[in-house]
């Protein structure tokens, strides 16, 4: 495989953020919106998300009616652009568990 295509995988399966190795922080805020004039095979509200760095309400899930093989790749594809630098704020909950510590041993590294 080659390194960009890990990297792509990476960062929109897993949602590691190819630049800094760690995970991409979640979005501070929920809420739900109804959409005005929904098409027929589309849905009448959505989730969005409330981004830490923008302060801006991203789409969190597609309008179509339909599971997505990924769920959380609209999240990650606003935070992939916006999210610059390190992806986690202090107050980001993460297990530290056996995973982050490699993410973390990972990403020392790369620096």
């Amino acid at each position: 495989m080659k390194f960009s295509a890990f990297n792509y995988h990476m960062q929109y399966s897993h949602g590691i953020s190819a630049s800094t190795g760690l995970p991409f922080a979640p979005p501070t805020a929920f809420r739900t919106i109804n959409r005005s004039n929904p098409g027929k095979k589309e849905k009448g509200s959505i989730r969005q998300g409330k981004c830490h760095k923008c302060l801006k309400w991203v789409a969190i899930e597609g309008v179509k009616v339909m599971e997505s093989k990924v769920k959380e790749i609209y999240w990650w594809k606003h935070a992939a652009t916006c999210h610059q630098g390190p992806s986690a704020r202090s107050t980001d909950v993460y297990e530290k568990d056996f995973v982050y510590k490699k993410l973390l041993d990972c990403a020392a590294v790369k620096m």
